[in-house]
Parts: C-alpha cells; structure tokens; sequence
C-alpha cells in the first residue's frame, strides 16, 4: 500500500480516540499521551512541553472535541495499567467554576485558570512582541506608545462584552445549547483606530439569530449576571477566549495602518508579513507566549 492510500483509509477511519490511544499506548517505552478538546491545542501545549526538554519523547495528541469527551476518555482508562505521568487531559475551564458544575480532579488533568487557552494569548505584552515580530515594528517608542494604547482597548473591550459574557451565561443556566460557531467579533462590535470597542445596538436581537434562540424577556436576567461577573477580578475567567483573540488579531491586523498614517514618500513603512485570521493565530502566536505558571506547577507534579 502506498502512502497516499494509507493517508486515505486512515481519513476514512472510524476508530475511537480512546481505541487508537490503547493501540499506541506502549508500557515499555517513555511516550507521552495527550487527551485534549480541539485542533489547536496541540500548537498551545505542545511548544511548552517540547520545551521541558521532553523533545526526546515521542508525544500523542487524542483530539477529543469537546470537555465532556475529554473526560469520558479519562474516565474509561484502567488507572492501574496505565501511569498518569505519561496519560494527559487538557480542558478549557469555560463557565464550569461559574455555573458550578463538577469534573473529575486528578493530578494528570490540566484545567485552564482562565476561560480558554487562548485568553492566555491576549496581553499588552504579547500584542508588542507580535507587532515587532510579525509587523517588523523596531520602534521601540513607537511600540511602547501603540501597545499602551492596545491595553486601554482591551479594557474597554472587556467592558463591552460583559454582555456577551452574561447572556452566554444566562442560556447555558437554562440549559439551551448555542451555536456560537456564526458568530464574528464584526457582528457585536466595532473597534476604533485607537482600539476602543463599542459595541453595536440591537445587540442581544442579532445574538439570537446568530445562535439559533429564542429569547424572551431576559434583560433583568442579563443585568443581574453582569452584576455577578463584575464582582470577579479577572475578566479571563469569563470572556469568551475566541473573542478576546479575535480582537487582538483585529488589533494587529489594524497597526501597520495606523503606524504608517501620514508618512511621507521614502519614509519607512511597515506591513505583516503575514495575516493573522482566527484559524491561524493560535499556532503563530502560541510559541511567543510565554510559559503559564499554572501550567508549569502542573507539569513540574507529573515528574
């Protein structure tokens, strides 16, 4: 069998994660097997694992889809068999700690502290070392000025999708599933050139179409639960991470515009040397972050 033959039986595959897991799993060797919910992951994790100078060690990653799946495979695997050491589960926290709702805890479980992985990649400190990096940006009074400005915006960004946050909030409380899938940070908001958002009037109408509901009456709801976010120091634990670095993405995209505005012919100008767009942020962006600390007291436990 050729390779592309083999490529495309493998495609049409139905074997169960957890399947090709106890196929690949070898008790004699020293791989490391990763459970996680989505396809970037692996380009989050997979850089600060490598950097633990366990590059020596062949890594699986199990793609999930989703929490709940996550930890239905953690809890199928027969724990005296396997070592948790070399068996690894990452979940987005999400609302759970909100909401209140229980999973599994163990020592090989990684749950973000945020709301996802990539409110993790959304920073004043990122956002300057991408603007140097990608946009080749080497002034650094121009840099300093221009990611000042971008941490004003997310402030202001965090303020106007407290909304979002709450009627997320409100549905999942009442158990009715939301496509958020259709959603684009363009249809909730518009973001100035000095990164300040407002956000668009009509707001919760366009949501409901957006995602497929139907909401009575629910502002009262909405601004008791705004009420209760606001009370909780970091806006990471409950904004939507694909919308937070939908916005710095916007933000980045925007800066060679507003960093080249009114220089003359000859000046040097500035431009991306490549478009970042939600599906390929993550892997560009993941490698310049640097390493959480949560998660590098949850590996320095598996040792």
């Amino acid at each position: 069998m050729n390779l592309l033959e083999y490529l495309r039986r493998a495609a049409k595959s139905d074997t169960s994660v957890y399947t090709t897991f106890l196929q690949q799993y070898n008790k004699q060797d020293n791989s490391i097997h990763i459970f996680h919910e989505g396809k970037d992951d692996p380009s989050f994790y997979g850089n600060f694992i490598h950097n633990r100078g366990r590059n020596k060690r062949r890594i699986f990653y199990y793609q999930a889809k989703n929490k709940e799946k996550v930890y239905e495979n953690y809890s199928k695997i027969n724990w005296t068999a396997y070592s948790k050491k070399r068996v690894i589960f990452f979940v987005d926290k999400d609302f759970s700690d909100i909401l209140r709702i229980t999973y599994p805890i163990d020592i090989n479980i990684f749950v973000t502290t945020h709301y996802s992985i990539e409110n993790y990649l959304v920073s004043k400190s990122l956002f300057s070392r991408s603007i140097r990096e990608i946009i080749g940006l080497d002034n650094d009074k121009i840099n300093n000025a221009i990611s000042k400005q971008f941490q004003l915006g997310l402030n202001s960004f965090y303020q106007a999708s407290l909304l979002l946050s709450a009627y997320f909030l409100y549905h999942r409380k009442m158990k009715k599933p939301l496509n958020l899938n259709n959603i684009t940070i363009a249809d909730m908001f518009t973001i100035d050139e000095t990164f300040h958002v407002r956000r668009k009037s009509n707001i919760l109408q366009v949501l409901d179409r957006k995602t497929g509901v139907t909401s009575v009456t629910i502002i009262r709801e909405i601004r008791k639960i705004i009420n209760e976010l606001k009370r909780i120091n970091n806006p990471k634990s409950y904004t939507r991470g694909k919308f937070e670095l939908a916005y710095m993405i916007n933000c980045i995209n925007k800066s060679p515009d507003i960093i080249n505005r009114g220089k003359q012919k000859g000046e040097k100008k500035y431009k991306c040397c490549v478009l970042l767009s939600p599906s390929n942020s993550i892997p560009i962006l993941a490698p310049r972050l640097k390493q959480p600390k949560e998660f590098n007291e949850f590996m320095n436990r598996l040792k």
